[in-house]
Order: C-alpha cells, then structure tokens, then sequence
C-alpha cells in the first residue's frame, strides 16, 4: 500500500501542472478582460463573492442577456451600468454546462478568497508599469534573460529604444502585439520557433513570466499608432559616428601635443 501511495504522490505534481481547470480556462477567454476575481473592480464588477450577492437565477439571466435585463429596467441591473460608466456587458451566449462550471468556478474563488490567473492565462492589459519596464529590460538586454537566451534586440526594434534603436537582422516589433493580439502573441513567446529563433532559444526558452511581460511591453509600444521614422537609425547613426570620429581625432592630436620634444629641441619659445 505505501508503494501505491508513494506512486501517486511522485505522480500528482504534473497532473497538477498540466495547465488551467476546464472552468479556469473559460473564465480567462470568456471574462477575464473585463473582471476579476480577488483583484477589484475592473471594467466590470468585481466577481469575488458574486454567488453570493446575487441569486443564482438573477446571474443565470443575466449572463443570457445583460442588454434585455436593463432596458427591461431590472434595478440592479441599471444600477451596475450606471456604476460602470455606461459599459454595456454583452450577451454572453453560454451553454448551460459552461454556465455551471463558471458558477462552480465562483465559489471555489471565493473559498481560497481568490484566483489570480498565471502568467500564462494573464492578459496584457493587466499589466502593471513595472512588469512593462522590465519587459523593456529585457528586450534590450538591460535585465538578462533567466536562461540565458539573446535579448531581442539584437536582431528586433520597436519605437523608442535607445539613441540608436535595435537590429534591423528581422521585423520590427513595434505593431506585433497589434497584429496578433493577446492570443497570438502569447504561443509565439512560448515557443518562438520562427526562423533563427529556434536554434537561438531551443536551449535557453523563455519564463512564464519573461513571456508575459515581454507580452506587456509589445502592447505598451504598440498602442501608438503612428508609424516610426524609418529614417531615425540612420540619421542617429550618423551623429554619433561623426562624434566618436571628433573624439578620435581630438584624442590623437592631444597625444601630439602632450608627447616629448625630440632629442635636440629644446622645448619651449625659438
């Protein structure tokens, strides 16, 4: 017996890390951007405790059609629009078992007093200003990676990084996150098998939360739509090319001026 409970402890740790409850997951694509559980309001209410500050049948007709309920002019209803700014939740078109797993998922938040989700499962918008500059950090390699991979700009750019911006070897990033969204975005940085990506990470691949806040600062960049001046590396370039060359040439011809007179000439006036 204590050889079959030794196996299933040795076995449980990665069950447990195989990845997001079924209901855990739901929330995250279905409800995340909008609420939290644990962490406050966000553009919609807090959902900590909710099953018990509303009945179930209220919730269930609720989720059915949100716009219904309120130009029907169920209090509560108008109340949480009001409160919301005028944000409208739209109608959430759940089947009933996902319903039920959503309201199974509620309690047992509510019991552990909450469920922040993972790196992984985590929104970029959820991002705070720290985790954005150290996504920063490490794009340009200001914080080394935890497993020793390259930073990226030694082959990517995006909008506003250093005097002379990064490497032109592949795309610029600055609209990535853009294009691709959260959700694509997201198995990119995970497995980042695009051309020499592979054989540079295969070995060195990122953290979760090395992921994530590389998510976070792509959307932080990408949220300024204007293009960048495809001329500002050349032009920066060129200045602190024609300073280094300045300070060169002041270098050695201080070298002269300071170096000894020849033998046979007396230093000083003639």
């Amino acid at each position: 017996m204590t050889g079959v409970l030794g196996g299933v402890l040795l076995l449980a740790p990665p069950a447990l890390a195989e990845g997001p409850s079924p209901a855990a997951a739901l929330f995250t694509q279905r409800c995340r951007s909008c609420h939290t559980l644990g962490e406050g309001d966000k553009v919609g209410p807090e959902l900590l405790g909710v099953m018990e500050r509303r009945e179930e049948a209220w919730l269930t007709r609720f989720l059915a059609s949100p716009g219904a309920m309120i130009d029907s002019g169920d209090a509560t209803a108008v109340s949480l629009l009001q409160k919301f700014n005028g944000v409208r939740m739209p109608d959430m078109q759940l089947s009933d078992e996902q319903r039920q797993q959503l309201f199974a998922y509620f309690r047992e938040c509510t019991k552990k007093g909450g469920c922040k989700p993972s790196a992984a499962e985590r929104m970029a918008s959820d991002a705070t200003p720290e985790e954005i500059d150290r996504g920063r950090r490490l794009f340009e390699g200001g914080e080394p990676l935890a497993r020793g991979g390259a930073a990226c700009i030694g082959c990517h750019d995006v909008r506003g990084l250093g005097v002379a911006g990064g490497g032109t070897l592949a795309r610029d990033l600055t609209f990535s996150f853009a294009r691709l969204g959260d959700r694509g975005m997201s198995p990119v940085l995970e497995k980042l098998e695009q051309g020499v990506m592979q054989g540079l990470y295969a070995q060195a691949p990122l953290t979760e939360q090395e992921q994530y806040e590389l998510k976070a600062f792509l959307a932080h960049v990408s949220r300024d739509g204007t293009p960048p001046r495809a001329d500002r590396d050349f032009f920066y370039l060129g200045v602190v090319g024609l300073l280094a060359a300045l300070g060169f040439i002041g270098i050695v011809r201080g070298g002269h001026a300071d170096a000894p007179p020849a033998a046979g000439k007396p230093r000083g006036d003639t």
